[in-house]
């Protein structure tokens, strides 16, 4: 079986894999209501989580077998971290191409998508013609792994207004259980996709300080691609 797989908090990683799914004639999966985990050329998108893989996408590829992977990290143009190294180093698979993608950060109010298609377009050669690749080990800050989901929450708060109807669409949502009724618990890693599957517009989120000054940092921009 050949396929997209996602996981998708925003949007913007979905975007990136139904691009990627039309160029290659795949079908597209959605990462959090896949069955069948057996493949011959996979094609994994997902967004950097705090420099990290996201746990979602950790537990996909524990059991996942794969014969050729392709890994795409979308990160919200700060720094991407190391997660494709990482990949390759922790779950062993046969990695024959891979990339980093800036996409609209879902902090930043403002900031635009990934539109730079073209730059993407050696990657669809090589998964036709698949061949290992090496992959380089980026910098990533020592403090990335150090309670990520505990400075999620000290970064940002997401409250509810009094728009909120306890219709439970946010709990459903949540892959992690880390929501009920609008109120977040300790399992709450920012990803905001309560906050945009929100009907009634009830969610919201806020930066605190230490999270905005690190916002204003100058942007990266840059599409790394690996063949």
């Amino acid at each position: 079986m050949n396929a997209v797989v996602f996981y998708s908090a925003t949007g913007q990683s979905e975007l990136i894999a139904k691009y990627f799914a039309k160029k290659l004639c795949y079908p597209v999966l959605n990462i959090e209501n896949i069955e069948d985990r057996r493949y011959e050329s996979l094609v994994l998108v997902f967004p950097v989580h705090c420099q990290n893989i996201p746990y979602v996408v950790e537990d996909f590829l524990k059991t996942a077998e794969v014969e050729h992977l392709t890994a795409v990290a979308t990160y919200g143009k700060m720094c991407p971290g190391n997660v494709l190294y990482e990949i390759k180093k922790e779950f062993g698979f046969n990695i024959v191409a891979g990339a980093y993608i800036p996409t609209k950060h879902s902090y930043v109010d403002g900031d635009v998508g990934f539109a730079d298609f073209d730059k993407l377009e050696p990657i669809f050669e090589k998964i036709k013609n698949p061949s290992p690749i090496e992959l380089p080990r980026l910098y990533k800050n020592p403090l990335a792994n150090l309670f990520p989901r505990l400075r999620s929450r000290f970064g940002l708060k997401i409250y509810k207004d009094s728009n909120c109807k306890s219709c439970g669409i946010c709990d459903e949502n949540c892959h992690f259980e880390a929501i009920k009724d609008g109120v977040t618990n300790y399992k709450c890693i920012r990803c905001l996709k309560c906050v945009k599957a929100c009907p009634q517009g009830a969610l919201h989120f806020k930066a605190r300080l230490p999270l905005r000054i690190y916002l204003k940092k100058r942007q990266i921009n840059k599409t790394i691609v690996y063949i």
